[in-house]
């Protein structure tokens, strides 16, 4: 049977599987056969610094089958995009397992085609699309009933296929959740006289599987646990290590009983203090040197790489069988330094613990997202033989599209919904960032997670489960926070072949010193200095010169457990993890995590479309113009007669129109007419016939009419109609002039092509009040700000005048922006045009002048690239090619799934105040990821030298392993405060 190559197969493009061709003749085929793509994510334990995470993404993503792989330290979980056929998930965890880790299968859903994917999703989220759901089933004895059961649920409506399994007491069935739902099922099989309930494991896409977010934190919070453990088992050994070797042996004087005690010789040579010393150390190393070196050993063998603690099972090795062969050739005499096992260990195992209080730190946000979902849910029954609703409490996950559900005060919204009864408060901070509650009444939509803190409420449930708003930003955080910048790329690979350039660096250090002792280059007061760092031989004995061997094998060690590959693999995912999930709480979904935020950091260019984002989308009437040859109340009865017909409509324009009218003209409302039929005419406007009152025809020239024709509409087609326009030329000019959209009214005759303009109005699009502010403060900070839009340029140029936008392209189709923005990108960056260096020549004249002007020129220089930057700010549906184009795509939404799934970031809230938070927050996020990266390295290129000894000649001192432990310790405990300190970020003040 051919290979099959995963590169050739797995795709997203397709949904339909292919058994692998027997014939030779048929492996032509196998190139074009397309399977569909599964993306797997698996809890992966055992990981300690970024070359497991290096060694498990490259082993794995050169296998067959997978597509792509994502390893996350922080969460301890992998990504994995893969052709299932070719690549199960049971192997999936054998690979892994294989390498030393411990893995498990959390999710694993087959991906949407691409060509297919918003509308798969919208499928989803409409409950279109078939789900899988998971049930215990007690009660079957025999093949008989899994039959009978599968059976009745394959003929239920809505139900696609149903997997029953004896064995296992389970079913699982894929079916339509809007045709029928996980309760109704449920009722189902308890009829049939088994005993039924819905596998409720917090799973997010009906797979019976735990949710990776949940397991993420249950994995920090047992890793933490364990971690204190183990540092406090430490102390068992440390404390009495530290009372014999440091206080007996080396801070009594010989003078002392108890020292004399302990210094007794008992066995041979060996005093009372080295017999329980070396009694402590062997215990260490055999509870807790354990740990080290499964792991060690995995990582040499299994996964063929070395990490942190083969660093740490060198070093304490090291020193314990250094001092064993030290004082056994000496005859107990010689110098001994087991402590230095036994208290590198407590440090490193201290800071292990520190390090996982800190990680269960920077995920705070999404375990407060996490904790938002509510566990229960008061179901609203029908009302029966004239009582009140009868509320039965459900679990969440069994909440099904169109439940009625009962909100009460102090509860959390259980699902996505609407509201059909009552009124409220809500509190959306921890969704939106905003603080202040937002009021909810009847047809108000209100998101799953929020808390209600007023009145009680009943909602329609419109999304649930993984469909829901919040499921999908949880998700959305999770993804984020393991996608890697580049920066965190070139540290990954530095960390991969970090460990051996240690190992390496410390036996060339062992040999350099053992040379240099032979050769009688090692000064005596070197050897002393690192005899009284702790390194002592038995305390009753007059103490000798340490020998070279030893003060080279201690110069090793302390090279060996100095470095610190860990601090660089930290240093951009805790600050990336801590800044998008600072970025939730502020209403930001960073979509596209690092990447995404290292691009923002540097952006040259914003681009805003115009309508929805710049504006509110929403047009209003600004203006208008009424006939005044007219009798009596004509206008007021014109009025009533566009009020209702343009009511009939649900054009934005129409909605304005009325809006005005019942706010500026209320008389008109109540006004008497008559509108007998209406028609809408897409593209041009509102048709309608109207009872013409006698008075009004007769002021027309029209006496034997009764009946006339309405036209609401434009300019273009109240003229093609035969009407003449009444409304002033000069008036007509204005508003053209100010980009403003005219909607004429007219009358005209049913059996003649003849008629008039009586009136108008002029409307525009309302500008964000916030709009202008944030371009100001966007070119405050050497930023380029464009307006690209669809509209007429007379209304963009308009809107841009009122904002300060200078650079301006309009009537641009929306397959056109992504080549505008790519336009911009391949602009560059101070590309000054002919007549600003003009203006520049015109304006700075003389001596000042033409120094200010070189200044200026040699500056523009200096900062010229030839490519900008550029981030597009649109509303995530119309602006999807440009969004995709940009550095940065920025999606402007209220958090709806199209807008989710369009753009690397969307901002909640529907103020563009949060676009000048993102770049803030992105440039800081990424100034700390740089400052902890050159913290890291420096590190090391400054501590490895001194812990070799570099110092001796200058200083006559040099650095002691256990001193070289502990600031291998602070080196990551350093990174990881640096980062959690973002969370004293604070949102600027607009």
């Amino acid at each position: 049977m051919p290979t099959l190559q995963r590169n050739s197969h797995c795709s997203n493009g397709s949904t339909a599987e292919h058994a692998p061709p027997q014939d030779p003749s048929d492996i032509a085929s196998i190139s074009e056969t397309v399977l569909p793509e599964t993306e797997t994510i698996l809890s992966v334990l055992g990981m300690t610094c970024a070359s497991c995470v290096s060694r498990i993404e490259q082993y794995l993503g050169g296998m067959d089958g997978i597509s792509s792989i994502k390893v996350d330290l922080m969460t301890a979980q992998a990504t994995v995009h893969h052709c299932k056929s070719v690549m199960s998930t049971e192997q999936l965890c054998t690979s892994i397992e294989g390498m030393g880790f411990d893995a498990q299968v959390l999710t694993s859903r087959t991906l949407a085609s691409k060509a297919t994917g918003d509308e798969g999703h919208a499928g989803v989220i409409e409950g279109n699309q078939p789900a899988d759901s998971w049930f215990s089933v007690e009660g079957m004895t025999c093949g008989s009933c899994v039959a009978t059961l599968t059976s009745l649920l394959t003929e239920l409506p809505g139900v696609v296929s149903a997997d029953v399994q004896l064995l296992t007491a389970q079913a699982m069935v894929r079916h339509i959740p809007r045709e029928i739902g996980v309760r109704e099922i449920t009722n189902v099989i308890s009829d049939a006289g088994f005993k039924a309930a819905p596998l409720d494991t917090g799973a997010d896409d009906g797979t019976g599987m735990p949710d990776p977010s949940a397991v993420a934190l249950e994995n920090l919070k047992k890793h933490r646990r364990q971690a204190a453990k183990r540092f406090f088992w430490s102390l068992a050994f440390a404390i009495p290590m530290f009372v014999f070797s440091m206080i007996i042996d080396m801070a009594l004087p010989v003078s002392n009983r108890v020292a004399q005690a302990f210094h007794r010789k008992v066995f041979q040579k060996y005093s009372v203090s080295v017999i329980i010393i070396f009694f402590l150390a062997t215990a260490t190393q055999i509870s807790l040197g354990l740990h080290f070196y499964k792991h060690a050993y995995k990582s040499l063998v299994r996964a063929k790489t070395a990490n942190m603690d083969v660093l740490i099972a060198l070093g304490t090795t090291a020193a314990y069988v250094g001092s064993i062969i030290s004082v056994t050739l000496q005859g107990g005499a010689g110098e001994q330094f087991f402590e230095t096992a036994v208290f590198l260990m407590t440090f490193i195992l201290l800071g292990r613990w520190l390090e996982a209080i800190a990680k269960g730190r920077t995920i705070s946000a999404v375990e407060a997202l996490v904790k938002m979902q509510p566990d229960d849910a008061l179901l609203v029954s029908p009302a029966k033989l004239g009582k009140g609703d009868e509320l039965t409490t459900i679990s969440a996950r069994q909440i099904q599209l169109g439940d009625q559900l009962q909100v009460n005060s102090g509860m959390r919204v259980p699902s996505d919904g609407i509201v059909v009864r009552g009124q409220t408060e809500i509190d959306e901070s921890l969704l939106t960032g905003e603080s202040v509650p937002v009021v909810k009444q009847v047809g108000s939509t209100v998101t799953g997670g929020t808390l209600n803190i007023s009145q009680t409420i009943q909602m329609r449930a419109t999304a649930v489960n993984e469909a829901s708003t919040l499921s999908r930003i949880v998700r959305l955080v999770r993804e984020a926070q393991s996608n890697k910048p580049q920066l965190q790329e070139i540290a990954d690979r530095v960390a991969s072949r970090f460990v051996p350039f240690v190992v390496l660096a410390a036996v060339v250090v062992f040999i350099a010193w053992i040379a240099a002792g032979a050769t009688g280059h090692i000064n005596s007061k070197w050897l002393a200095s690192k005899q009284s760092m702790g390194n002592h031989s038995d305390g009753m004995d007059e103490q000798e010169p340490m020998s070279y061997g030893i003060f080279a094998l201690l110069n090793a060690i302390s090279v060996l457990v100095i470095a610190c590959p860990c601090a660089l693999g930290l240093a951009a995912p805790t600050a990336i993890m801590v800044g998008t999930g600072l970025a939730a709480r502020f209403g930001i979904l960073v979509k596209g995590g690092g990447a995404t935020m290292e691009a923002a950091s540097r952006i040259d260019v914003v681009a805003f479309d115009k309508t929805g984002t710049l504006t509110i989308g929403k047009p209003a009437v600004t203006d208008s113009y009424q006939t005044e040859s007219m009798p009596g109340e004509f206008n007021t009865w014109l009025d009533a007669c566009v009020y209702e017909l343009e009511s009939q409509s649900s054009h934005p324009l129409a909605t304005a129109m009325c809006t005005y009218i019942r706010e500026n003209r209320p008389d008109a409302v109540s006004a008497p007419h008559e509108l007998l039929e209406h028609t809408e005419l897409p593209g041009r406007g509102m048709h309608g016939t109207v009872q013409m009152p006698e008075e009004y025809a007769q002021a027309l020239g029209w006496p034997a009419v009764t009946r006339a024709r309405l036209l609401v509409g434009k300019d273009s087609w109240v003229k093609e109609e035969g009407c003449r326009m009444e409304v002033p030329i000069e008036t007509r000019i204005r508003w053209a002039d100010s980009g403003l959209t005219s909607v004429t009214v007219a009358l005209a005759q049913e059996s003649a092509d003849t008629g008039c303009a009586l009136s108008s109005f002029a409307l525009t699009d309302q500008v964000r009040p916030e709009a202008r502010d944030v371009v100001a403060k966007l070119r405050k900070r050497g930023i380029d700000v464009w307006m690209i839009s669809g509209d007429h340029p007379a209304a963009a140029n308009a809107i841009a005048q009122q904002l300060g936008i200078t650079n301006v392209m309009a009537g641009v189709l929306p397959e056109q922006k992504s080549e505008t923005v790519r336009m911009l990108q391949q602009r560059g960056v101070g590309q000054e045009t002919e007549a600003d260096m003009a203006k520049c020549d015109a304006n700075e004249t003389g001596v000042g002048g033409w120094m200010q002007k070189w200044l200026k020129v040699t500056r523009r220089q200096r900062k010229k690239r030839p490519f900008a930057r550029v981030a597009m700010v649109g509303d995530g549906v119309n602006d999807a090619p440009a969004l995709a184009q940009a550095d940065v795509g920025i999606s402007v939404g209220s958090g709806t799934a199209a807008a989710m799934e369009t753009a690397p970031v969307l901002l909640m809230r529907s103020s563009l105040y949060s676009l000048l938070t993102f770049l803030d927050m992105s440039r800081i996020v990424f100034r700390r990821v740089k400052l902890n990266f050159i913290w890291a390295s420096m590190y090391n290129v400054v501590c490895i030298p001194i812990a070799a000894g570099i110092l001796y000649p200058a200083v006559d001192r040099g650095l002691p392993p256990v001193i070289a432990g502990l600031l291998m310790i602070a080196s990551s405990l350093t990174v990881m405060v640096s980062s959690l300190s973002l969370k004293f970020y604070r949102e600027p003040k607009h």
